[in-house]
């Protein structure tokens, strides 16, 4: 029989756990912890913050191994999910294009997205890059930050790591960050955008990646600790 979502989302959490002896800034004995969902704008380097936050409470960081969970669902490569991730057809096209090419369509991935997100944060201690996991998650306890950084500055900072012209590098920001804002728009009716949405909204520009980290993992102590949100 095939394994559920929240098993194989399970197995890859112990398989972590067994790889990563980090220090965590919270004690052995708490056991969950509510996780974080991280949105970010394109070249805001959020993924990069996750990952150092991550290692600093000891949490796991979902970003693209997500996609890896859903891909074996449906028995698609990775390359296929990442466009349903930031791309939407229309209801009649999805349908079409599914049974065409029996491929999972976009709502058969919303499914799962939705599935694999509330499995960790039911399990906790995780962190979730994108794919608008704070309008997904239920629980009240978890904490959702957005990452933003003046247009100028992610445009400099892409061109430079891949190499490209300041024009090329506007182009591409662009348009993933339209991508990114119809993805929430269309399956959650929700604006991007709208500071309301997350516990915290900070600018990378502003601040060395280590400095945000700790200014995101301060407020989430903040918040879990003067509310009693952590579970043992």
């Amino acid at each position: 029989m095939a394994k559920k979502v929240a098993q194989m989302i399970e197995e890859q959490v112990q398989f972590w756990r067994l790889k990563n002896s980090s220090k965590a800034t919270f004690p052995a004995s708490v056991k969950h912890l509510p996780i974080i969902t991280v949105s970010r704008e394109f070249g805001a380097r959020g993924a990069e913050i996750a990952t150092i936050l991550g290692h600093k409470l000891g949490f796991k960081v979902w970003d693209k191994d997500l996609l890896d969970v859903i891909s074996i669902k449906l028995g698609s490569n990775k390359e296929y999910m990442q466009s349903l991730d930031e791309n939407r057809r229309s209801l009649l096209e999805d349908t079409i294009f599914g049974f065409m090419n029996q491929k999972g369509t976009n709502l058969n991935y919303f499914i799962y997205l939705v599935k694999a997100i509330r499995s960790i944060e039911n399990i906790g201690n995780s962190i979730i890059v994108g794919r608008g996991a704070n309008f997904i998650c239920r629980n009240s306890n978890s904490f959702h930050i957005r990452v933003v950084s003046p247009l100028e500055k992610r445009v400099k900072y892409y061109a430079q790591k891949e190499g490209i012209s300041s024009k090329n590098s506007l182009e591409i920001i662009t348009k993933k960050d339209s991508e990114r804002a119809n993805f929430i728009t269309r399956n959650f009716n929700k604006n991007i955008d709208a500071s309301s949405n997350y516990d915290l909204v900070i600018t990378s520009g502003s601040f060395d990646l280590d400095t945000v980290a700790e200014i995101i993992s301060t407020a989430y102590t903040c918040k879990i600790t003067d509310k009693e949100k952590v579970l043992t």
